[in-house]
């Protein structure tokens, strides 16, 4: 039972008590088709109002919400356009490449940067809880995460000079890129070099040098597989089209989910106010005795 059933009774009345009441009922209709009608009014507008609600783009510009779906419309054009006509670059690179990249930083590089460091800090495996396994464990994941990160970051700048078929061309690039390149290549050389230098030391103890060369030459390679990968993981998952493109659209899916709340609410007051305004308005049962 509603507020307006509740002040309009159900008994046979006097003529004059029942026009009260139907006056009290269309006082107390109108009142409420009011307040609703205002609400409604109000949530519309707050819906308008979305499209232009102030926000901060990819590159730290501003724009209204309006003008980042015009900005994400003419991105998909271009990204539909560009993979139409047999382009590659935007393509993104799988989810099990991007495992397959974790797990070597995890399971090969790693351990080896681990026994690297161990044995430049001499620490004794027979008894290796010590200051010298904590130093050895700090160092490792330091290294490894450091090289695995500017590698990945240095790929990740290096999309921008990616051609339709995902490589690079070295006479197309600027002076900055070739300095970037030159340091990717420089990193995974030393990562590769160091192992390689480490694993022969190592094994040249055993006297068996043809072996130990042959073992660092495969450790080296591994380690050198280990860290391109990083870097060409990094290099080949999308462009900078695509990260402008979901940046937009993450805006664009906030600020519609907020304006669908306001049209499903703005739905419901209306159905309620069409339910109200569609009642009989007159309930009371007059005694014409």
């Amino acid at each position: 039972m509603d507020g307006l059933d509740r002040i309009t009774p159900h008994l046979p009345l006097p003529r004059a008590a029942a026009e009260e009441y139907h006056d009290d009922y269309q006082r107390a209709a109108a009142g409420t088709r009011g307040r609703l009608g205002a609400r409604i009014t109000e949530l519309k507008l707050a819906a308008d109002r979305v499209l232009r609600t102030p926000v901060i783009g990819p590159r730290g510009q501003f724009m209204t919400v309006h003008e980042a779906k015009h900005r994400a419309e003419m991105l998909t054009e271009q990204i539909d356009t560009d993979e139409l006509r047999g382009s590659l670059r935007h393509y993104r690179v799988s989810r099990s490449a991007k495992v397959l990249t974790l797990f070597g930083l995890v399971v090969v590089d790693f351990p080896v940067m681990l026994w690297l460091a161990s044995s430049v800090f001499n620490v004794d495996w027979t008894n290796p809880l010590g200051l010298q396994l904590v130093i050895s464990f700090v160092i490792s994941v330091l290294a490894t995460g450091g090289a695995a990160t500017a590698l990945y970051h240095l790929g990740h700048n290096q999309r921008e000079n990616k051609d339709d078929r995902r490589r690079l061309t070295w006479r197309t690039l600027s002076r900055g890129s070739k300095l970037s390149m030159l340091a990717a290549v420089t990193l995974v050389g030393l990562i590769a070099a160091v192992m390689f230098v480490r694993v022969y030391t190592e094994g040249e103890l055993s006297g068996l040098d043809s072996l130990a060369f042959l073992l660092a030459v495969l450790v080296a390679f591994v380690m050198l597989i280990s860290a391109a990968l990083v870097f060409w993981t990094a290099f080949r998952d999308g462009s900078l089209e695509q990260d402008d493109l979901r940046c937009y659209s993450a805006m664009i899916m906030r600020c519609e989910s907020l304006r669908r709340e306001y049209e499903v609410r703005i739905g419901e007051l209306t159905a309620q106010l069409q339910r109200l305004e569609g009642e009989y308005p007159f309930r009371a049962t007059v005694d014409t005795t």
